[in-house]
Parts: C-alpha cells; structure tokens; sequence
C-alpha cells in the first residue's frame, strides 16, 4: 500500500462462485479501512451517499461477468487518489468481449443476466474497458464527496490503470504514466486500446474514441493493422483513423482482409477493417467479435461525431459576421492579413496563410498562423519552400469550387527541420483573392481529416477570400487615390511661398471631399503666389467649375496662364480679358473660372530678397497652413479683381470687416467680357481675406456657414491675429461646421501688413 496520498491495494482470485463473494468483502473492507482512516467530513459523505455500497454492487457485477463469461484468473485492484476511487476488475480473456446493452436500451424482465453493464453507466462517473493482447480490463471510477472538483469526470484508461497495477499476466499497455512510475510491460505487450464509457467525451473525443475503436480492432482480432472508414461532414467516406500499415499498403497487398459495418439505427456510418500479412488469417469467430465491437462502438461513435459537427458548425457561424465586422472601415494590409488569420484559425483549419503576388507576379508569403503557436515556424519553414519550389496556380475567379489542392508532402527533404513532413501530411487548399483588377493572391487553409475541407468550409472559405480581397483592394485603391491626391494638390498650390517685404501670407487648402474620383472633383480649387517684373508679386485663389477630365486641363490652363500673363507685364484686368477668351476657345460646355486676381506692389522692395517661405521644407499638405516671411515694416497697396468668388473682405484696426472689390461675371462664359480692378491699401495691421465658395457654402443641414455674414463675423474676431491664425481659424470653422465631412474643397488665402 501507498501513502495516504495514492493508496493501492491488490487481490486476485481463481474463477469460481466464491470469487464473488471474496472480491465484495475485499473491495467494502479495503474502502471501508481508506475512508475511516481519511477526514472525517469525507467519510461521513461517502458513507452517508452509499459510495462504498455502490463500488461493492459493481464490483460484484463485473466479477461475476469475468468468472462467467472469461473463466481465467480475476484480479481486482482498488485505487483511492485525487479524491476519486477507481476498481479495476482483469481478467486473462481479451477475446471473450465485453456485451453490449440491447439495442433498444432494454432487458426483458424475465432475463437473469444482461445488465451488468447498465450499472457502471448509471452509478460511476466514468468507466471502460481497455483491451489487451493478453487480458481484458473492466474498470469504474466514482468521486468522493468534497474531492478536487471536475476530478471524478476525468475518466481514467488503459495509463492510470498501468500506474496502480504492477505488470503482469494483466497488464494491457506500455505507457508509462506522467508521474514518472515506471512498469515492466510483458513481452508481448501492445499499446492497449479503450472502450470507454464515458458520456462527455472533450472536445478531441470523436478522434479519440475512433483511434480507441481502431486499435481494439487490432487487438482482438490480432490483427496487423486495422482501420475506420467512417462519413466526413459532407457524407462521403474516407478513412479518418488507422493503427498499422497505411490504408493504401492494406488494400494493395493485404492477403487477408475483413470488415465490418458499424450499424445505427438500421443505417450504415462507417466500416471497420483489419488486415493480416497471413492468408485465412480471421475466422468466423474474428469476424463476430469486431461485429460485436462495431456494434457496441457504433453509437458512441455516432454520438461523438454528431456533437463534433455540431461544435465545428456552431463556430463557423459567426465566421463571416466577424469577418465583416473586423474588415470594416479602413485598414493597412498588415491588419486586413492578421484578420484573416484570426477569424479562420482553428473554425475553418488548424492553419491558414495568405499568399500575396509581387510586381513580378510572384507569390510571396505574406502572413501565416497556426492553432498551435509552437507549430509557427514549422509552418512557415513549409511554406516558404513551396512557395520557392512548386508555388500554387493563382487562377482567377471565385465562388463554388475555386478551391484547389497544394500537394505539399512531395516537397519536404529528408533532412528538412522536425514536424514539417506531418504538417506536409495532409496538404493545404488554396482559395483566389480574386479583385476587380485582377487575382492579388491565395488564401491558404490546412487541409483536413480526409484531404478535402468540406463543403461548408469550402464555402466559408471562398466567402472570407472574397472579403479579404476586396479588403485589400480598397486598401490598394486608397493608396493610389492618396497618390493621385498628392499629384493634384501639386498642380493647385505652390510647394513654397515667396517672401514679401512687409507683409505675411498664409494659405489653407483642402482638396474635395473623400468618395470623389480626380474626374468627379474636377479641377479643384487652387491658389497661387508668385513675383512678377518690377518688384511685385501676383496672388490668385479660384476654382473651375466642371466634372470630367477636361477640367483639370482648364485649371492647369488657368494657374500657367496666369503666370505667363503676368511675367509679360499684363495688368490684372488685363489679364483676366485674355484668360476669359483662353477658355472659351477650349469649349469646354459648362466649365467655366470663378476667380480672384490681385497683385502686390510696395514702397520700399529689397529686391532680390524673394526666398523660401517658413512652412517646414517648404511642403503644403491636405488641410496644412503656409506663411511667408515678414521682412519690414511698410504699407502694402492690392490692385484686386474679383470674378465669380466670394467678395474678398478687409479688416481694420478694431473697425467691422468690409468688401474689398465689386463682384464681376466668371471668366469663359461671355465672350468680350471686360473687366476691372479694384484698388486696396493695407496698412500697419490690417488684413486682406480671400475664399473660394467652399468656405462660404459650407452646409450645415439647411444652413450655410456665411448666412447672415457668417464669414464677415468670424473675421471680426481676429483682430491683431496673424496671418497664419486667421487661416488655421477659417480651415477649421469650415472642417467643424457640418457634422458631415467637407463634400466641396476650398482655398483660403490671408494676406496682412506687418505693425
């Protein structure tokens, strides 16, 4: 006998009516000594509960099934650890078969004997039975009151109950339990097979029961391999499990070969198989007894794989539904690939990867996760490899059967790194990204039990690539329209301001709202400064109004023929008058410019003094403000033309803002149109406001930003603001405004004579 801790004890017996007798006097007396020696508290509950009589009932009925059905020597082992105890009833038989319930569930009343085995199944909270080459084994495990909770549940097998009995004539298994105790195991001994009968098997339970089932086969058929062949999830029959040789060495040269069917409910869910080297090998009476445990294995088989498919398809469910909601909005490749490993491992495989095509269309891996964090480089060591040796086929397209197979298991060395030929094992399915632009690479999913990822994954599986592809492609699209946006703002702002003697200049500029192509937006609003001959510079903030292409050609028209207009002397009317006929000679319809020119001229230039303004290196980004220099301290004089914008406003002193020029018609719409300028003075302090009608159409529901002088307002506020405030103030009026996003873009130019 052990410590208090793991207490054992042993008795054996001749097959004999008196061995009943014997073994119930043992087990009560052996339980009875455990208990009243262990805490009172535990005693009075198992004694109080019927623990001990239970376990004696048992054990008599699984005594009297050895002596009668084995006719060997019977050795009872009682066990009393972890807050469980656990019998053990061998006998030296294994072929005499354990019997199963009828297969109603019921024994006539007038039978005296059948139900030995309804009782384990009512009164333990497990039992089975474990088979070996040379014994059988009936066990039960029943929970003591206030034990380790979840312990009683646990189950037992074929290793705990090599722990407890020393090796022998009864021993059925080789494995050697955690807790280091070692067994001599007999020389004949092969790895034992359970039968459990547990009624909760974990969440591996199908496999494990269905590997138990196999290698039991083998057993007692004495057989050299045996297999299961059982439905997968989309009915079709494969095997799943296997002890011995591989299926296909068994079927091309196995000279003897039986099998049998595993029945429920009148239908058909698997075949049962063993194989024998010998020819003749099984008997009728081999071929009665796997029946018998096809029978009796039948509907805890069918149980088991019922609930696994019920497990699989409750986590799928919310497979897509994650997916969307985990792929909304934007998002960087990196994080759209990381989602499609999360929402796919392990609901739709143990692994899955994401195969991107390079610019030379190449595929890369991009991104690879396993169920097992501790398989990760093993997986990506495989991948890479098949990736450099034999890539899979990107074929473009997608929906039901796009799936296609990746042989991976002919690719691995013999010397490649441990665990990569079982990964290879079973191969991998390969689904196309599939975008409008084209295929931009595969998702990888391991292949499963049976080779082939069923129906239902296949179709979660196509449905998840296509959500991953348009992912990226929209991160693609957003990239490029981030390109394109950069180009455009390019050709409508300068990348730098010019320093001007005794006045500040800021800019804020916003291209339109996001959703619209280059084409919809048209040409933008824009905004220039530049010097001219004669110490002056020319400042011009406008929009052409127009969709489509030609647009953006009118607006590169305007900003260069305002430059060139201007460095050949032109006045600013002038210069309107040509530009109004450049574009009606395009003929454009209904693209015209809304305008407003002006040019600075001052008393005392430094010339030669035109430099970088101070905007960080000299870059205007989206929403970003740029100044220019303040360099002395004199009066600016404005020569101002307004065409189509809103009325450019002063403000003075501590006085109310007011209209700098007189409204004028846009430019390319009448032909001959003559226009004028206004003359503008700004002294020490004062500021000139110039917008295009993205800032003072500014919508709020029904309300727009410059009713009732709502732009007039907002600048009486920034008295003795600088230039750069009173811009950065007027951006973000007009960003906050709405609740929605800017749909229309918008320039503001500041311009303020130094104090």
């Amino acid at each position: 006998m052990k410590g208090r801790k793991d207490l054992v004890a042993s008795a054996a017996y001749l097959p004999e009516p008196a061995a009943v007798a014997a073994a119930r006097k043992f087990v009560r007396d052996t339980l009875c000594s455990w208990l009243d020696a262990g805490p009172g508290a535990a005693a009075d509950a198992a004694a109080d509960g019927g623990l001990v009589d239970d376990a004696v009932l048992l054990t008599s009925e699984l005594v009297t099934n050895a002596v009668v059905h084995a006719g060997t020597q019977v050795q009872v082992t009682c066990k009393l650890a972890a807050g469980a105890v656990e019998v053990v009833v061998r006998d030296s038989h294994p072929a005499r078969m354990v019997p199963g319930p009828a297969p109603d569930g019921t024994v006539p009343a007038e039978r005296t004997g059948g139900r030995g085995l309804l009782l384990p199944s009512a009164l333990a909270a497990a039992w089975g039975v474990s088979y070996g080459t040379d014994a059988k084994a009936v066990w039960f495990r029943m929970g003591l009151p206030g034990g380790p909770p979840g312990t009683p549940a646990a189950g037992t097998g074929p290793e705990a109950l090599d722990a407890v009995v020393p090796a022998g004539p009864w021993s059925v298994g080789s494995v050697l339990p955690s807790t280091g105790t070692s067994a001599a195991a007999p020389a004949r001994a092969v790895p034992a097979a359970t039968v459990t009968g547990s009624s909760a098997p974990d969440e591996s339970g199908y496999d494990a029961l269905l590997g138990q089932c196999v290698a039991s086969a083998r057993v007692i058929a004495s057989a050299d391999s045996a297999y299961a062949l059982v439905a997968d999830e989309d009915g079709d029959f494969g095997v799943r499990a296997a002890s011995g040789l591989s299926p296909a060495a068994w079927l091309r040269t196995a000279p003897s070969v039986s099998a049998v069917p595993f029945m429920v409910d009148g239908r058909v869910t698997g075949v049962l198989a063993v194989a024998a080297a010998r020819p003749g090998r099984f008997a009728d009476s081999d071929v009665q007894r796997l029946q018998q445990l096809a029978d009796q294995m039948g509907p805890a088989l069918e149980r088991a794989r019922l609930e696994e498919l019920e497990r699989a398809r409750r986590a799928r469910a919310g497979v897509l539904a994650e997916a969307g909601a985990l792929l909304a909005g934007p998002l960087d490749q990196d994080r759209i690939l990381a989602v499609a490993g999360q929402v796919a491992v392990p609901r739709l495989a143990a692994w899955c990867a994401v195969l991107l095509a390079g610019p030379g269309g190449d595929l890369r891996l991009t991104v690879a996760r396993h169920a097992d964090e501790s398989q990760a480089g093993t997986l990506t060591w495989l991948l890479n490899l098949g990736c450099d040796h034999a890539p899979p086929a990107v074929v473009p397209g997608s929906g039901a059967g796009s799936a296609r197979s990746w042989p991976l298991a002919a690719l691995v060395p013999r010397d490649a790194p441990a665990g990569v030929a079982d990964l290879a094992a079973r191969g991998a399915w390969c689904f196309p990204l599939t975008a409008q632009g084209g295929p931009l690479g595969l998702l990888i999913l391991g292949g499963p039990h049976g080779g082939r990822p069923s129906r239902d994954v296949q179709g979660l599986a196509e449905d998840l690539a296509g959500r991953i592809a348009l992912a990226l492609e929209n991160t693609r699209l957003a990239a490029a329209h981030q390109q394109a946006s950069e180009a455009l703002r390019a050709t409508l702002v300068p990348p730098e301001l010019p320093r001007i003697p005794g006045v500040e200049l800021a800019f804020a500029h916003d291209l339109p709202g996001a959703g619209l192509s280059r084409a919809e937006a048209g040409g933008g609003d824009f905004c220039d400064v530049f010097p001219v001959a004669g110490g002056r510079w020319r400042f011009a903030i406008g929009e052409v109004c127009g969709t489509g292409p030609a647009t953006l050609a009118v607006t590169s028209l305007a900003r260069n023929a305002l430059r060139i207009l201007g460095a050949a002397g032109l006045s600013v009317p002038a210069v309107l008058d040509r530009l109004n006929q450049l574009i009606l000679d395009e003929r454009v319809p209904g693209t015209f410019l809304t305008l407003v020119h002006g040019e600075i001229e001052h008393g005392e230039i430094e010339h030669g003094d035109i430099g970088h303004g101070d905007i960080g290196h000299g870059q205007i980004g989206h929403g970003q403000i740029g100044h220019g220099e303040i360099v002395a301290d004199v009066p600016a004089r404005i020569s101002l033309a307004c065409a189509g914008q809103p009325l450019p406003l002063t403000l003075r002193g501590e006085g109310q803002p007011g209209s700098a020029a007189a409204p004028q018609p846009v430019l390319g719409v009448i032909e001959g149109q003559g226009f004028t300028a206004q003359q503008v003075t700004l002294g020490p302090g004062d500021l000139l406001l110039c917008v295009t009608d993205g800032v003072t159409r500014r919508r709020d529901g029904d309300r727009l930003l410059d009713d009732d002088d709502g732009l007039a307002r907002l600048l009486a506020a920034c008295t003795e603001l600088t230039a750069d405030v009173v811009a950065d103030k007027v951006h973000e009026e007009v960003r906050t405004f709405g609740g929605d996003p800017a749909v229309d873009g918008m320039a503001v130019l500041a311009i303020r004579a130094v104090s």
